[in-house]
């Protein structure tokens, strides 16, 4: 089977290198025959290729071609995984966040994207019987974890991950949570403009003013209330809606809420639908961006939905919202692993899945990883043999020179 050989990109030396630079993982066993980071790098590899659970292990225990691609003999089981995730300490979680972001700056770096447009937003896991800070969430009803999450919208890249209790609120310390990326994206030498966008679970003045410390454009989402309707429809009064047909109106004020330390800009957009009897219906956004008109700012915040979809391909497609462990830190360190997992599938379809980034894992998966063929060894050399009718033989053909040139 050539399950694997595709899967070479995700464990060279250079990427072997890095996860020694930013992991140090605890190991205090006297007789070992796989380090914590072959260990770490075998699971990284069965998430990318879709194989989830730690049992997976057992099954390819003694695949030839993932031994080669990690540079083994013989992988580890499923008992050596658990192990694994029970020998891991707090320190270890902000390891694994740390590599997320340098295999992001990896990405940026080659693409040398200047541009940043990030999504933070909040995301729900489910947890089963008495795990360890599993909380009841009312948003969902339901009991599990409740984990932040920032994304670049451009690239796709998940830049932090930072997992909590369920009964957490959406924002609760989201200053906190951002400032390490906004510190980050500074120190990138190509780095020249940086927004981000939320939902009103992230208005508060302490995330106002950690943009403004670090100069960061916001676009956030505020809920409705007594004071922010009556000062938009005083904006409109000198435009009545017709009953029967529909309109939509783009307007701006300055706002201050009790709590804030200094009057703001707020974007509306109230709209009209044809035969409703509600005269206006108002959306309110608080922003720092002052030159570009309401429309093109409700334009720009309303594509931070696609951070739904970025979400759901991180737990969908690598399974970050698997809670197969008991406690609360072997659960983090499984989300961050899948985290690193997905960044890492993120640049590989930027170096070689350019016609179509959107690409999904699972596409990814039928089309180039889980394919029928045939590995021979023979005079030093490795020969892949692809079955006669496969669809994308001359995909695959290009892609593995290129990875070949890339690691020549």
């Amino acid at each position: 089977m050539v399950r694997w050989s595709s899967l070479r990109l995700f464990a060279p030396d250079p990427f072997r290198q890095l996860a020694n630079q930013c992991l140090k993982l605890p190991d205090q066993r006297r007789f070992w025959k796989a380090s914590m980071i072959d260990i770490f790098l075998e699971k990284l590899l069965l998430d990318v290729a879709g194989y989830l659970h730690d049992s997976s292990a057992n099954d390819w225990q003694r695949d030839p071609v993932l031994a080669a691609t990690l540079g083994s003999s013989r992988l580890v089981s499923q008992p050596s995984l658990s192990r694994f995730f029970k020998r891991l300490e707090d320190a270890d979680l902000d390891d694994f966040r740390k590599l997320i972001w340098q295999v992001a700056a990896l990405a940026f770096r080659l693409s040398g994207q200047s541009r940043f447009v990030l999504d933070i937003d909040s995301t729900h896991c489910d947890t089963f019987g008495n795990q360890e800070r599993s909380a009841f969430n009312a948003h969902y009803m339901a009991y599990g974890y409740h984990p932040q999450v920032v994304f670049d919208q451009e690239s796709g890249l998940l830049l932090d991950a930072l997992m909590r209790p369920g009964n957490e609120y959406t924002g609760k310390e989201a200053d906190k949570f951002v400032e390490t990326t906004f510190s980050r994206l500074s120190a990138l030498p190509q780095s020249t403009s940086v927004i981000i966008r939320g939902d009103s679970g992230f208005a508060t003045p302490k995330f106002y003013e950690m943009c403004d410390t670090h100069g960061v454009d916001f676009l956030v989402r505020l809920k409705a209330n007594s004071k922010l309707g009556k000062l938009a429809e005083t904006a409109l009064v000198d435009c009545p809606p017709k009953y029967e047909e529909s309109k939509c109106v783009y307007h701006e004020f300055k706002y201050q809420a009790a709590s804030w330390g200094k009057a703001r800009r707020v974007i509306v957009c109230s709209t009209h639908t044809a035969d409703e009897l509600v005269p206006w219906n108002h959306a309110f956004v608080v922003t720092i961006l002052a030159s570009e008109a309401p429309e093109t700012l409700f334009k720009t915040y309303r594509q931070r939905g696609n951070a739904e979809n970025q979400i759901k391909e991180l737990k969908c497609g690598f399974g970050f919202d698997k809670t197969d462990s008991s406690t609360f830190a072997r659960n983090t360190a499984r989300a961050l692993i899948t985290g690193i997992a997905y960044n890492l599938v993120q640049l590989f379809k930027q170096l070689f899945v350019s016609e179509d980034r959107r690409s999904t894992i699972s596409s990814l998966r039928f089309s180039l990883f889980h394919i029928a063929g045939r590995i021979t060894w023979h005079a030093r050399r490795v020969v892949i043999h692809l079955a006669s009718n496969y669809v994308y033989k001359n995909w695959f053909s290009r892609l593995m020179d290129e990875v070949h040139q890339l690691a020549t």
